[in-house]
């Protein structure tokens, strides 16, 4: 049986996208950079040569920021991140909440006094909130770009919240050198639909999404060294990306709730960098 805990700094971005109706219309960015992050982990032997292992994730703070897009008809020029017709930017975007845990079974294929070479399968379940707090804007009303202005300082202005379940397969090894282990792994597996919810405050409308399944790449890279036999330190580094999906949309607004069928897009990434313990028993 063994334990690990530590602390460390994520990057976490998302993007959600509208699309109006085929073509995008609106997309929104939203990042957080050196977001704390604290995980708790542990796992156990079931046989020699299955094990169960299990983590948590809690992430707060950080740097947040997010920009939204629109390509309105006549008023953009092209659909590039340039030829927008409406924009705003949100530097005071926060970050108020972000937790995954995941499950994970792993069977030995190959091993030695030096290493080891295994499969694993797994599941995780992430889910992450944002808020935007002021900031500016540039409208097309009358024409081109030609409303200029300012939200009111601390007026929430947009959150968005997406609820991801996954399921992926992959290999994960180690070698030993005396005192020093390297381990890494690599996992494929999909998403089972980002679900997100997004509210536009000031309006207000309340828009939820279910995405369609989508591909997901999880690598992962430690360097493990022990200071007793019982415990070690060690620096290990995640990526974890979620890829584009369309989905159906659902807005209430008014009082009045509409339908729009592959009008939502979604993703998701996550790189982080974390030092802690692991003491076995």
């Amino acid at each position: 049986m063994w334990l690990t805990g530590s602390v460390g700094l994520m990057n976490i971005k998302a993007r959600e996208y509208v699309y109006a109706p085929n073509n995008q219309g609106s997309e929104l960015d939203w990042d957080s950079k050196g977001v704390v992050v604290f995980s708790l982990g542990g796992g156990a032997e079931i046989t020699n040569d299955w094990k169960i292992r299990g983590n948590v994730n809690i992430g707060t703070g950080g740097n947040g920021y997010m920009a939204d897009y629109d390509w309105i008809d006549p008023n953009y020029t092209d659909k590039s991140k340039d030829g927008w017709s409406d924009r705003s930017l949100h530097p005071d975007t926060r970050l108020d909440h972000y937790v995954s845990a995941s499950v994970e079974i792993t069977r030995d294929l190959i091993t030695a006094d030096t290493g080891r070479l295994g499969m694993l399968g797994g599941f995780k379940y992430t889910d992450v909130q944002w808020s935007s707090f002021g900031g500016s804007y540039i409208y097309s009303v009358g024409g081109p770009r030609d409303t200029v202005g300012n939200f009111a300082s601390g007026d929430k202005v947009i959150s968005y919240r997406q609820k991801i379940p996954t399921a992926y397969l992959g290999l994960d090894g180690s070698t030993t050198f005396d005192r020093l282990t390297i381990s890494g792994g690599v996992n494929g597996g999909i998403s089972f639909g980002i679900n997100d919810i997004d509210d536009h405050w000031l309006g207000p409308e309340h828009f939820e999404d279910a995405m369609k399944t989508a591909p997901l790449l999880m690598l992962s890279a430690a360097v493990d060294y022990k200071i007793t036999p019982g415990a070690s330190i060690y620096l290990a580094g995640d990526f974890e990306k979620i890829f584009r999906a369309k989905g159906d949309m659902t807005k209430t607004a008014g009082g009045v709730t509409e339908r729009f069928n592959e009008a939502a897009g979604a993703s998701f990434q996550t790189m982080s960098v974390k030092f802690g313990l692991r003491g076995t028993f």
